[in-house]
């Protein structure tokens, strides 16, 4: 059976050693576990749609639609 949002590594011999977990999706079930072992979890303090909007101007930058000023060059 697979569970969408878990993934488990195995080693080289089969044994399983690391579990990938959503954590946005089961953080709220592990929150006692991680706090048992001094784990904190904190969300970002960015805006999601901010950061959203940095990455598609980023990706414009690559694709050549946008120039990139660097602000070094504003007082040459």
């Amino acid at each position: 059976m697979e569970t969408t949002g878990i993934k488990i590594e195995h080693n080289a011999n089969g044994i399983p050693i690391f579990a990938h977990i959503d954590l946005k999706k089961y953080g709220a079930d592990l929150k006692d576990f991680f706090a048992s072992r001094g784990v904190s979890v904190e969300k970002s303090p960015y805006d999601p749609e901010f950061v959203a909007k940095i990455k598609r101007s980023e990706q414009q930058i690559k694709n050549g639609e946008y120039k990139e000023i660097k602000t070094e060059d504003l007082w040459k």
